[in-house]
């Protein structure tokens, strides 16, 4: 459903005119760590991981009104809760991209999906390209033409009843970060993420009542000390 033009406008001065300590006391209820170069948070499901072209209320934004030099890495889909790292400098910055470019950063997501999703040995693997649609905006596609590669490795970890409804939850290792890579992926395979808003449709979108999708660990290399760290959030749903 599209939200109006004044709506967002509503939302924007109402953000605008929050009190400084409105953004002291969130960025302190989402963090999981934090030192001299980087700052883990635990994103809220339904905030925008940067200001988009006409909401300007983001996750890094809020950030910023607490550290202007906060330097944004990697994004989470609006509907998607989880660990996110940023940089609070330009060299932790860059030190962790390129991580992501080499794709050293190891991943897990939680998610809950339509359907008993059944697979030898529970584990299994979807590669398939993703793309943007233009014409089923907002929406992306598989298309097996498409040059950039998109992977994503999965565990069945155990079967559910949902209101009476047969669901899977399943941890996801994306390989490769395509925009709404997971969500395509488990919807390509026929197991819609249930409370998927863009995706899911009917009994599945009725199921939840948000995306249950969530960033549940992220592993990476510290850019100063250089040893790994986990970090983890508690799976809300």
């Amino acid at each position: 459903m599209a939200i109006s033009q004044t709506y967002i406008d509503e939302l924007n001065q109402l953000e605008q005119q929050r009190p400084k300590d409105f953004f002291t006391d969130f960025a302190q209820s989402i963090t999981v760590y934090e030192d001299d170069d980087i700052w883990v948070v635990d994103k809220p499901a339904g905030l925008l991981s940067v200001d988009g072209k006409t909401l300007k209320v983001s996750l890094l934004s809020r950030l910023e009104g607490v550290n202007p030099e906060v330097k944004l890495i990697h994004r989470l889909d609006m509907d998607t809760s989880g660990i996110m790292i940023f940089g609070k400098n330009k060299a932790a910055q860059s030190h962790i991209s390129k991580q992501f470019i080499d794709r050293l950063p190891q991943k897990q997501y939680q998610a809950v999906v339509m359907g008993s999703l059944a697979t030898n040995g529970k584990k299994g693997e979807i590669d398939i390209p993703v793309r943007y649609e233009p014409t089923l905006k907002p929406r992306h596609i598989t298309d097996p033409e498409w040059k950039k590669r998109a992977l994503t490795k999965y565990e069945v970890l155990h079967h559910e009843l949902r209101q009476g409804q047969a669901v899977t939850r399943v941890a996801l290792y994306p390989v490769t970060g395509r925009s709404h890579q997971l969500r395509v992926h488990m919807t390509h395979i026929g197991h819609v993420i249930i409370g998927d808003p863009i995706y899911a449709e009917d009994t599945a979108l009725a199921l939840a009542p948000r995306l249950c999708l969530h960033a549940h660990s992220l592993r990476l290399k510290h850019p100063v000390m250089n040893g790994w760290m986990e970090w983890q959030s508690p799976v809300p749903f």
